[in-house]
């Protein structure tokens, strides 16, 4: 029979991980640093339950955007960003980042004819059913007809890498995922919120505070995500954060963790690095 641990289901089995994206989205400026978070649902196959980022997989279709679509440094450029092989596995990471954090999260990081996306666009109904395609479970949408429909650029420069996280080898499903940092615009300073479909609930927070709710037991954050909060808690404000990732002062190591045998028989994490193993 599996075993079950906070980053999913023990099989024994290899899984290939699967490259994903995951946005940490902060607000505050110059001023304070808070990053906003997501309650997953108690049925997702993936940490349900658990407070988390906007983030998901890589399609296929987000690693062959045209290049009038988005924004930001070359594809080359991106790839020596992320220490891709391919340029086009780098560009599929940035724009499911965005596109993740526009289905999740309800906040798209690009530039419209008119020039950055801001609350009242995405209040029209172009884009309100666009963000309902792309959350209709089952229904895989492409939206770059709509993107060029509506002359819309993704802005990748928006985005600075913070980290590379492995999910632990033996769990039934595993992701290779790059966490991008991203400060919210300030034109969609009130639309960010949960999509009632993957998620049930979404709030602004400091690092420091969503660790210590996890540490009381308040809410259910995996290991990834707490060593990330940890990470993020470093920084004063959400300038400086984004900062540090854009000048690349941020631990861009790939990560993976083990999972090994606590002293009851426990499930725990084991980071590479060192350290005392912890609950998932």
């Amino acid at each position: 029979m599996a075993e079950r641990i906070g980053v999913g289901e023990i099989t024994g089995e290899e899984v290939p991980a699967t490259p994903s994206a995951t946005v940490m989205l902060l607000r505050g400026g110059d001023e304070r640093l808070e990053v906003l978070m997501l309650e997953r649902h108690l049925d997702s196959d993936f940490a349900g339950g658990a407070y988390a980022f906007p983030g998901g997989k890589v399609d296929d279709t987000d690693r062959s955007l045209d290049a009038g679509r988005w924004s930001g440094p070359e594809a080359s450029e991106l790839a020596r960003e992320l220490s891709c092989d391919a340029p086009a596995d780098a560009l599929g990471l940035h724009v499911a980042a965005v596109r993740e954090t526009f289905e999740e999260a309800g906040v798209l990081l690009a530039t419209s004819p008119d020039g950055p996306v801001d609350a009242a666009l995405l209040a029209t109904e172009t884009y309100v059913e666009a963000r309902r395609r792309l959350n209709v479970r089952g229904e895989p949408w492409d939206w770059r007809p709509w993107l060029a429909a509506e002359g819309l650029a993704l802005d990748l420069s928006a985005l600075a890498l913070f980290s590379w996280w492995a999910t632990p080898a033996g769990v039934h499903r595993r992701f290779d995922t790059r966490f991008f940092l991203a400060q919210l615009p300030d034109e969609q300073a009130e639309v960010a919120a949960h999509n009632h479909v993957e998620t049930t609930g979404s709030r602004w927070i400091a690092p420091s505070e969503a660790l210590a709710q996890a540490e009381r037991g308040a809410v259910t954050i995996v290991y990834p995500t707490r060593k990330n909060l940890a990470a993020l808690s470093a920084y004063p404000t959400a300038a400086t954060a984004f900062a540090a990732a854009a000048a690349r002062e941020t631990d861009r190591r790939r990560v993976q963790p083990r999972i090994i045998r606590g002293p009851e028989g426990e499930l725990l994490v084991q980071h590479p690095h060192g350290g005392p193993p912890e609950p998932g």
